[in-house]
């Protein structure tokens, strides 16, 4: 079977739509009661954790330590952004065991389609998550996978904090959509 591939899914409906019904066959998304309110305050407590050890690089954690932590700071962030995406579908009633799955959730309803929500949740959607939205998503997925995984990969202060930007935006955005 062939791998999924959330930049192809963001061009092709039917590709994303295949790999969705495959997630709720699979029961890889499931149908369950709402609690956005909960992987708000997961997302809240991720970014505050991120923010502490960012400004404990400024002075601390070099001089205790004698290294950097940006690749943990880039998970955790990432993990912010993952579970403000889980709240806008736990709103809509579903949860995810996977993270392609999540995407794929949020690509088909959030940008191709949108159909399961009223005139003015689309507009505003349509509005405030857009593609550079689910990109962000995307993107820090593969971010954090590399920052977990590849022993090689060198991790500046800056990409955490541009990551940093991108998931307090991101988690914004979804606050604001929870609300309406």
């Amino acid at each position: 079977m062939k791998r999924p591939n959330w930049k192809i899914w963001l061009k092709d409906k039917k590709e994303c739509k295949f790999w969705l019904d495959n997630y709720i066959r699979e029961k890889i998304l499931k149908k369950v009661s709402d609690e956005s309110r909960l992987h708000i305050k997961r997302t809240d407590h991720n970014l505050t954790f991120a923010n502490w050890i960012i400004e404990k690089h400024k002075d601390e954690i070099p001089e205790v330590l004698n290294d950097n932590y940006y690749d943990w700071v880039i998970s955790i962030y990432y993990y912010a952004i993952y579970h403000a995406a889980l709240a806008l579908m736990s709103k809509e009633g579903f949860t995810s065991k996977n993270h392609s799955a999540t995407l794929a959730f949020l690509i088909y309803h959030h940008y191709h389609s949108q159909k399961a929500l009223a005139k003015e949740d689309v507009e505003l959607i349509a509005s405030s998550l857009d593609k550079e939205d689910i990109e962000t998503l995307g993107i820090s997925k593969e971010l954090r996978e590399k920052a977990c995984y590849d022993i090689h990969e060198s991790f500046e202060k800056k990409l955490a904090e541009q990551i940093r930007e991108e998931a307090v935006d991101f988690a914004n955005k979804i606050k604001m959509l929870l609300k309406s």
